[in-house]
């Protein structure tokens, strides 16, 4: 399966996505998302693989100030994304299809990315190295990235999805665990990681099973590396509701 037909699932998917039966599931990552994220008066944020461009909204009626940028594949998910901003009347953020892998990012030069969120995207790139090197690039000192994704060393379904994209589909679909991502972080310069939440649970906002990881990465200066490099965990929960 390439990324073309990944596009073309998410295509299909775009009229729907903010209220199809995993919708609440997805809105629901965005809002663990948007807790962990501070608020600015200044700067901007890039959201990844931005889909119709929820998490954008939440986060801009939040700070008003901020300049808002949606990256997403799927030229459908950007349009309604575009659609629904404007049905809200929210104007501080735009979008764009694209591959990030694939963008030069120097297009994006114009912003000061103080946060870059990715949720659910990583398991899609082909070079994840590669896509974390450039987010570590264009991030602002002292900046931070957010990332959600799947956690496989928890969830046995997780763990055969990824068996099933290797043995049986053959694309370039990785799931990772938690302390995969920590690595690949690490890789690309990032000191300052944090586990922000963790949730294992049954039938969490009618999925039927739910493994996922939010991970805090700062970008900080040189100073602030030597000051503090290690890994801390905050927050992490195994399967408790707040």
């Amino acid at each position: 399966m390439e990324k073309t037909v990944i596009q073309q699932e998410f295509d299909e998917l775009a009229r729907e996505y903010e209220s199809n039966r995993l919708s609440g599931w997805y809105q629901a990552h965005g809002a663990e998302i948007l807790d962990a994220c501070p608020d600015l008066e200044e700067g901007d944020i890039l959201d990844i693989g931005c889909g119709t461009g929820h998490f954008l909204r939440q986060y801009l009626k939040k700070n008003p100030s901020v300049r808002g940028v949606g990256l997403d594949m799927s030229a459908s998910m950007v349009n309604e994304a575009r659609r629904l901003a404007e049905a809200e009347n929210i104007t501080n953020v735009s979008y764009m299809t694209g591959d990030w892998e694939l963008i030069d990012i120097e297009d994006l030069g114009a912003y000061n990315f103080r946060i870059i969120v990715c949720a659910n995207t990583f398991h899609y790139f082909a070079n994840p190295q590669a896509a974390i090197a450039k987010i570590h690039h264009l991030l602002a000192k002292d900046g931070f990235l957010y990332t959600l994704e799947r956690d496989k060393s928890r969830s046995l379904l997780t763990s055969f999805w990824g068996f099933l994209h290797s043995t049986w589909i053959k694309d370039h679909v990785i799931f990772y665990s938690g302390n995969d991502l920590i690595r690949l972080f690490e890789n690309a310069g990032f000191t300052g990681i944090s586990v922000i939440r963790s949730i294992r649970r049954y039938f969490w906002k009618k999925k039927l099973f739910t493994s996922i990881v939010l991970l805090e990465c700062h970008k900080k200066t040189l100073r602030q590396n030597h000051d503090q490099s290690d890994i801390t965990g905050r927050k992490a929960e195994s399967g408790a509701s707040r």
